[in-house]
């Protein structure tokens, strides 16, 4: 449920996550050189290898988990986003209560295809995945107050991130972690 904000929340959380969501309309990785897993060595490689990267299943209203594929109605083009943050362990519990709130919010959005989660313990990283019918339907989830607290507390929760959306071809779905991480890590560190 989106509520009024007084205006100078409303406007801080707009443009933390509007810094974070290009545009779909173009390809929005930027190019940048940060990773979610810290900043890359001289060989340019992560400083982590998220190689315990323990991913939930893609799950949502508008995707067949059994049969592995889109439920009606089809279009031709979709919206996909993920994030990555790197958590300060001590505020991992908190960060994970934040976020459970914002579930429900998530799977009552009409737009949302689908989400999955996925962390690694050993980089202390969690990422997520979601498609959405358009991008005003990934909006309407940004905007929502429990989004917005978390997106408030970002910085208290880690110390990096990345968000990067773009648009996708249905041939394209479902989205893989290779093709998010490898778009998170290609576009420039959100904060």
């Amino acid at each position: 449920m989106i509520r009024t904000h007084d205006r100078s929340t409303w406007l801080l959380a707009l443009a933390v996550a509007l810094a974070g969501c290009a545009d779909p309309g173009e390809d929005a990785d930027t190019g940048g050189t940060a990773s979610s897993t810290g900043e890359p060595d001289s060989t340019g490689a992560p400083a982590c290898v998220e190689d315990d990267l323990a991913p939930d299943p893609f799950a949502g209203p508008g995707w067949d988990g059994e049969l592995g594929a889109l439920k009606e109605p089809l279009q031709d083009e979709y919206v996909a986003s993920t994030t990555a943050l790197v958590l300060r362990p001590a505020k991992e519990q908190e960060f994970f209560a934040t976020a459970k709130a914002m579930f429900p919010v998530l799977e009552a959005n009409p737009g949302l295809i689908g989400y999955a989660l996925a962390q690694s313990k050993k980089c202390g990283t969690v990422r997520t995945l979601a498609v959405w019918r358009d991008e005003a339907a990934m909006m309407q989830f940004v905007v929502s107050d429990e989004h917005v607290a978390g997106i408030l507390k970002v910085n208290d929760y880690s110390t990096a991130g990345v968000v990067t959306s773009w648009k996708l071809p249905r041939a394209e779905l479902p989205v893989t972690w290779e093709v998010a991480i490898a778009r998170a890590t290609a576009a420039a560190q959100s904060y």
